[in-house]
């Protein structure tokens, strides 16, 4: 190990590190999403690639910063810069992962005129004329809302997103009669 390297600047790290591979377990132990017969919302490539990406990044600047350093005249700087990027690296994988973890948990999906999710380990369905309106928020997911005030969150990068949001208005594939 550097000689800079310290346990107030090793517990940050190693407490996104620890997050990180609990939320993995988590996100893997999720029931599987998969409905035959229903168009599933799912996480997409950028959610796993954020998720596996971020923490794969964290590591490897976090391994820079413990075990390389640097021999530059600016060092100090440069690691201290290191440690940052591997301390946001790895709360960035935590976030995306919370993210994959709740798409896979609410389960979203539909099929024909027919809207379910999980919830509390309960399924709900709605029909699609109980949806009311949809929102986008400030950080670029969907709220809908459905005539008993119920409020569901659609993350616009989820896999089959765009076709969900274009059926809610839209008559039902011949298949799903």
């Amino acid at each position: 190990m550097q000689t800079y390297v310290t346990i107030e600047g090793l517990l940050p790290l190693i407490a996104v590190g620890v997050a990180f591979v609990l939320l993995l377990i988590t996100v893997l132990l999720v029931p599987g999403t998969s409905k035959p017969g229903w168009m599933v919302l799912r996480p997409g490539g950028m959610h796993w690639f954020s998720f596996l990406g971020s923490a794969a990044m964290s590591a490897l600047i976090g391994w820079v910063w413990i075990f390389v350093g640097s021999a530059r005249s600016d060092a100090e700087f440069q690691m201290r810069v290191a440690w940052w990027l591997s301390f946001i690296f790895g709360a960035g994988a935590v976030y995306a992962g919370l993210l994959v973890y709740r798409l896979r948990k609410l389960s979203l999906r539909m099929r024909g005129r027919t809207i379910a999710y999980d919830e509390d380990g309960r399924e709900r369905r709605y029909a699609v004329e109980d949806f009311v309106a949809w929102r986008r928020r400030w950080r670029g997911d969907f709220q809908l809302l459905f005539k008993d005030g119920n409020v569901v969150e659609l993350d616009p990068y989820a896999r089959n997103s765009d076709e969900f949001m274009g059926r809610l208005y839209d008559e039902p594939l011949p298949e799903e009669h």
